[in-house]
């Protein structure tokens, strides 16, 4: 027999409904595939870029360099590079009057990156400390050589542009260091004028070969920048120390990719699989409807295979639609859910084949759903057990304690130690989206069995509770279908925003800890002994700190003013209380340290008089005490400043005032972030995709009101003549919309909270700070979806009631 092929395809338009379904259910299958593709690639590209940003600019591309060498040579080996430096040994040059300790150095261009004090021109440009200290003018001459010097320039000082990020070591003295052993920079203007040094300037000479390019974007790139920079240094020959930072970061950035990339696979596979259900479920209503069409092609000896494919040839093309739509939404949606929107070269390909292979899965699934359909509608074969017998929730709740074990002795399968990337295991980050799902399962089931009963309770007193009882059990398959979907997409947006929000709170936290405070940088033991003041500017916002082995000596009046502190009135009245009274200084303990007088280095014998669990700097073990206890602060290690501020506006107030600083540390550049923003990344898809099983929920139930509308209005019209307030009618119809809503966000957000509180304080990249990830504030999220919720079962009342009153009564009773 042939099918009627082209009728088919028209035959689908008299269901506009099915179409709509059938295009929906493969778009969101598309868009969930696709994304999971882009949002990998694109988790690659922003490690990629993160790893730049704590990179110098000029250090991307391998480099070279060498010490120990002939003034002569080093330039001569700087001359091969794009942009190389050529630096002498610290010696002291004598322009005539007091001989100070400084070097000379040239780098192409340097002069253009540095800030003129006095003068200019293209002679020797001396630092402003050196110029104050040996009491240089512009126009003295260099002893013993011909250079005379042209201009008086701003020492540079930490943090550097990134220009001279990659020369750091070499061009910002140490002010704090001994004599001779760091100094400021004398630029020559040439390279040649490097040759007119005193002969003294010659040995021992510093070489840097940096060769400049544009940050690549993508990690294919990258990978290709390091192979040919390596490639050209080999093809050198030089006899220099070469630094390849960029393998590092390809590394890492592969790692991060691959790790996103396996912790999604298991969402993206149930997901697909609940998409194909939906395809199933698609097909079945095609072929209840066309029930009398296919029983008239079967008795004309039609096969069930043939009428299968005969409902391929109506689905199809809204499925084949479907599932285009969904990869170009994942396109234009990337700015929402990815972490950055550059993709690797191909990524578009590979996220069509995946578009093509569920569409594939689709149209297959339709023919084998339609063809035993058919089988079983009319040849009458015995019904085989039904898979809701099974009980899918205790399958998935045991799933979920084999992830917990592995969670609670593994966390992440991180290895301790600082600097590396999470091993992820993709059976302990299931965890909480496993309970998720086995509550909403448990959910479903107890809401089939309740609906089955329901007809045993009579609420009569209240007619809109009663009637929305029995429309809720007239419709069980839907109403559970909505429920189940409900319950993921609140339980997924939780667990992903509850698990992302705590990685970043984590970071933050952890490097204040690590830090101290947002900034801080050591001085000289004068601010300590009072013989500096600090700058207007710095008061309130800044506290002194001592930092010996094993211990902190701090402000009690402004401590609290410049630390990160969790609890900072506890610590001001613990500190306030440490007041030494006799040879022995009280001191807090801090952690697992001993409860037990103890004498360290430079400070008085300390005696423990009240405990914090962790302690800013310290960690988990150490022991503070009051500066006012420590009798010479000379001897305590070093002195640093901790400041509320910027580091950059910490560093200019000093600069400002003339005061010397080094090893300045930011809380925001300290620790690398990208295993948190691993984690960050695979949780922040998963809020997406409870985003999308949210719409999913959404038009479900607002498709499964519009199916009904015609029982409804005749229901809703039958009830309004026999006396039923329009207001009660109102009232049935949002409990009834309103009882699912509640019982999918309500179960949601229990099971997600309760399975995130569990999961995250174990879910931690670095375990070897403190404090642990704790869980973020979850109630604005919670107040959204309570109102996007409200928003939607108004909606879906309003669609019910649209259909009672425009009902004509005498259409409905024919």
């Amino acid at each position: 027999m042939q099918l009627p092929w082209r009728a088919a395809p028209r035959a689908a338009l008299s269901s506009p409904l099915t179409l709509v379904v059938s295009i929906a259910t493969t778009l969101l299958l598309g868009f969930v595939v696709a994304a999971a593709a882009l949002h990998s690639s694109a988790a690659g590209s922003a490690a990629l870029a993160y790893q730049q940003s704590r990179m110098c600019p000029h250090s991307v591309h391998p480099s070279l360099d060498g010490d120990g060498l002939p003034l002569s040579t080093a330039v001569s080996l700087a001359a091969r590079s794009d942009l190389g430096g050529a630096y002498s040994r610290i010696g002291r040059p004598d322009f005539g009057g007091i001989a100070t300790y400084g070097r000379f150095g040239y780098r192409p261009d340097a002069l253009s990156h540095l800030t003129a004090v006095r003068g200019g021109g293209t002679g020797l440009w001396v630092p402003q400390t050196i110029a104050t200290a040996a009491k240089v003018e512009v126009g003295d001459r260099l002893t013993g050589s011909s250079l005379v010097v042209t201009a008086i320039y701003a020492d540079l000082t930490q943090p550097v542009d990134g220009w001279w990020c990659s020369e750091a070591k070499t061009v910002v003295p140490n002010p704090l260091a001994g004599d001779g052993a760091s100094t400021s920079v004398i630029w020559v203007a040439s390279a040649d004028d490097l040759s007119a040094l005193p002969p003294e300037f010659a040995p021992n000479a510093t070489v840097s070969l940096r060769f400049p390019v544009d940050a690549p974007s993508t990690l294919a790139e990258a990978e290709a920048l390091r192979d040919n920079g390596n490639a050209r240094l080999a093809a050198l020959g030089l006899p220099l120390t070469r630094t390849d930072l960029l393998s590092g970061a390809v590394v890492a950035a592969r790692t991060s990719e691959r790790n996103v990339s396996s912790a999604l696979l298991p969402l993206v596979i149930i997901s697909v699989l609940v998409g194909l259900a939906g395809v199933g479920t698609v097909t079945v209503q095609w072929a209840q409807r066309r029930h009398s069409e296919l029983r008239l092609l079967w008795v004309r000896g039609a096969s069930p295979l043939s009428l299968g494919f005969r409902g391929v040839l109506e689905l199809g093309l809204p499925l084949v639609l479907g599932g285009v739509l969904g990869l170009v939404a994942a396109r234009l949606l990337l700015p929402l859910y990815a972490p950055g929107v550059v993709l690797a070269p191909g990524t578009l390909w590979v996220a069509l084949g995946f578009v093509l292979a569920v569409v594939v899965l689709s149209l297959a699934v339709t023919v084998l759903v339609a063809s035993w359909r058919a089988h079983r509608t009319f040849q009458r074969q015995a019904r085989s057990r039904r898979l809701g017998l099974v009980p899918w929730e205790l399958v998935v709740a045991g799933l979920a304690v084999l992830a917990w074990v592995r969670l609670s002795h593994n966390g992440l399968g991180t290895s301790l130690k600082p600097g590396s990337l999470p091993r992820v295991d993709v059976a302990a980050l299931a965890f909480p989206l496993l309970v998720v799902l086995a509550a909403a399962l448990l959910a479903t089931r107890l809401l089939r069995w309740s609906l089955g009963w329901s007809h045993h309770v009579q609420w009569w007193r209240v007619p809109a509770a009663q009637l929305a009882l029995r429309r809720l059990a007239a419709a069980a398959g839907p109403v559970t279908g909505v429920l189940l979907v409900g319950v993921l997409a609140v339980g997924t947006i939780a667990v992903g925003s509850a698990v992302a929000g705590a990685q970043q709170s984590a970071l933050d936290s952890k490097s204040g800890v690590f830090v101290g405070a947002n900034s801080t940088v050591q001085v000289s033991q004068d601010v300590a002994l009072g013989r500096v003041a600090l700058p207007s500017a710095l008061r309130g916002n800044t506290t002194l700190v001592g930092v010996s082995t094993g211990a902190l000596v701090v402000d009690p009046a402004t401590f609290t003013d410049a630390a990160v502190l969790n609890d900072a009135a506890e610590v001001r009245s613990l500190l306030s209380g440490l007041k030494r009274t006799g040879e022995v200084a009280p001191a807090l303990r801090i952690g697992r340290s001993a409860n037990q007088e103890i004498q360290i280095a430079g400070l008085p014998l300390l005696k423990p008089v009240a405990a914090l669990p962790s302690f800013p700097k310290l960690g988990t073990r150490g022991y503070v005490l009051a500066r006012d206890s420590v009798p010479a602060v000379e001897q305590v290690g070093s002195w640093h400043l901790w400041s509320t501020l910027p580091l950059s506006a910490l560093t200019s107030a000093l600069q400002a005032d003339g005061i010397h600083y080094t090893n300045v540390a930011d809380r925001a550049r300290v620790l690398d972030g990208l295993p948190f923003l691993t984690v960050e990344w695979t949780f922040g898809f998963v809020a997406a995709i409870g985003v999308v099983l949210a719409v999913v929920a959404a038009v479900a139930l607002l498709l499964a009101v519009e199916v009904r509308r015609r029982q409804n209005a005749v229901s809703g019209a039958l009830s309004t003549r026999m006396g039923m307030r329009p207001s009660v009618l109102w009232s049935s119809h949002l409990m009834e919309v309103g009882a699912l809503a509640l019982l999918a966000t309500g179960i949601g957000v229990v099971a997600s909270f309760v399975s995130a509180g569990a999961a995250v304080p174990r879910l931690d990249p670095a375990p070897w700070l403190n404090p642990a990830p704790m869980l973020p504030d979850l109630l604005p999220l919670l107040g959204s979806m309570v109102t996007c919720g409200a928003l939607v079962v108004v909606v879906a009342a309003w669609l019910a009631l649209r259909g009672v009153r425009t009902a004509r009564m005498g259409e409905l009773l024919r």
